[in-house]
């Protein structure tokens, strides 16, 4: 009677299996990397955007109180703000002067582009004077837009 050997298996369908495992696992983390470090970058480009917006605000106040004016006029404080790149959104002016201006910046996106939007209360003490300045302070909601005249 003739001996049966054991077949011999081969190793090449599971080497081709784990190597296939390995490379599908390669992908997923490259793809989970890939995508923390897109939004790292969008977080970063946006607070640059955000920075920007407040910094045009600053710019406002700054360029409103170096006009030396004790009263600016509503017509004045919206050509201003033109200069500075924000718009005047709302005036008050009861025990000092408030402005509420509104300012945006592009920020790019993996799809295109996008802006950031805010608006900022500017709050103005002393104008007219050697000691006159303002404070910037960032808002939550932005009031709706106002009807100003052109300046002509």
């Amino acid at each position: 009677m003739a001996t049966r050997r054991p077949a011999q298996r081969s190793w090449a369908p599971a080497v081709l299996v784990a190597v296939l495992a390995l490379v599908i696992a390669g992908v997923i983390v490259a793809i989970e990397v890939g995508s923390r470090r897109l939004a790292a970058d969008t977080r970063a480009e946006e607070a640059g955007a955000e920075a920007a917006v407040t910094r045009d605000a600053q710019a406002y106040a700054a360029a409103v109180v170096a006009t030396g004016d004790p009263a600016p006029t509503d017509e004045r404080l919206a050509v201003v703000a033109e200069g500075a790149r924000v718009e005047v959104r709302e005036v008050r002016r009861t025990s000092g002067l408030v402005v509420v201006v509104y300012g945006s910046a592009p920020v790019g996106t993996l799809f295109g582009a996008s802006n950031v939007t805010a608006c900022h209360r500017v709050t103005f003490h002393d104008l007219g004077t050697a000691a006159a300045g303002s404070a910037v302070e960032r808002l939550a909601d932005c009031p709706p837009p106002v009807a100003w005249p052109s300046p002509s």
